[in-house]
């Protein structure tokens, strides 16, 4: 009885070129070979965190990668170059939402995510019902596999005496009830199955309903609609808008890995997912589609 499970679940110049040469040799050299120095630039104290507090989120959201690449990548310096700003803009984060909702971008991001949300449920829940399943799966052929071993010494004796057949009986009575009950687990999981992959072809529709329209709003405004309570300038990070230590140690941690030459990923709850915003959801656990990336820009040991 088997179950068919068919989720869709730099190149740099050298020589004779003085300090430009070592200038342009330093800038090419990838973060996770030469590490990234960091200061603190603007502070806008409208957000109601202590500049300490802010250097301690800044360290946390470090730790994440560091700890995945076994060794220190980011390393503060009071007058490093590289800057991390804290700037209080909400007017910009007013006007963006007022362009995607103009440009009808709001709406598909709403049913983008929710979908993103349902099927995220959906799937935990059904793993657990395959958990549950294969695990009851490998119980009941132990026990079957033991009845008839069983049923094949007592043949070879003759017969069994009259207490043994009695337990063996009711064995047999058990196996056969287990056996319907699982053939019938076996159908709703798959009718599951199907329900799960109608939910995914839904959710891919929308997203590339969403990437379409997200590339027109780029064009037109000029702008990116991802992460946008932060970014990743390629000389600083800006911090524009959250709502908790969590959200900020999040979006820190984003940026962080754009910093690193990291891409986007798409399992939603990856802290490198594109569209993750304020209140999410996304732990500070490194997802298997954060380490893949990591891996190809730094090569964890």
């Amino acid at each position: 009885m088997k179950l068919l499970k068919n989720v869709l679940v730099s190149l740099f110049l050298v020589g004779s070129f003085g300090y430009l040469g070592y200038f342009f040799y330093q800038y090419s050299i990838n973060p996770c070979d030469k590490g990234l120095k960091y200061s603190i630039g603007v502070f806008d104290n409208q957000f109601n965190v202590s500049k300490e507090d802010f250097k301690k989120y800044v360290a946390e959201s470090e730790v994440v990668w560091e700890k995945a690449l076994g060794r220190d990548i980011f390393v503060y310096e009071p007058e490093a170059d590289f800057k991390i700003n804290l700037i209080y803009d909400q007017r910009q984060l007013e006007t963006v939402q007022k362009q995607k909702t103009e440009f009808g971008l709001s709406a598909i991001e709403d049913v983008f995510k929710k979908l993103d949300v349902d099927f995220g449920v959906f799937k935990n829940k059904y793993d657990e019902r395959i958990y549950s399943y294969e695990k009851d799966l490998n119980l009941f052929e132990n026990r079957k596999d033991d009845y008839e071993n069983e049923i094949a010494f007592w043949n070879s004796k003759g017969g069994a005496p009259k207490e043994k057949f009695e337990a063996l009986e009711k064995e047999r009575l058990y196996l056969n009830t287990e056996a319907t009950r699982l053939n019938k687990e076996s159908s709703s999981i798959n009718i599951l199955t199907s329900e799960l992959n109608k939910l995914l072809k839904e959710r891919n529709i929308k997203a590339t309903e969403y990437n379409k329209v997200a590339e027109s709003y780029n064009q037109k405004y000029n702008q990116s609609l991802e992460f946008n309570q932060a970014e990743y300038t390629g000389k600083e990070i800006n911090i524009y808008q959250f709502n908790n230590k969590k959200d900020l140690i999040l979006a820190l941690t984003h940026e962080f890995g754009h910093a690193l030459g990291m891409d986007h990923v798409e399992n939603a709850k990856s802290i490198m997912y594109y569209i993750t915003g304020t209140d999410t959801e996304t732990s500070l656990v490194l997802s298997a589609e954060d380490l893949a990336e990591l891996n190809r820009v730094c090569k964890i040991k």
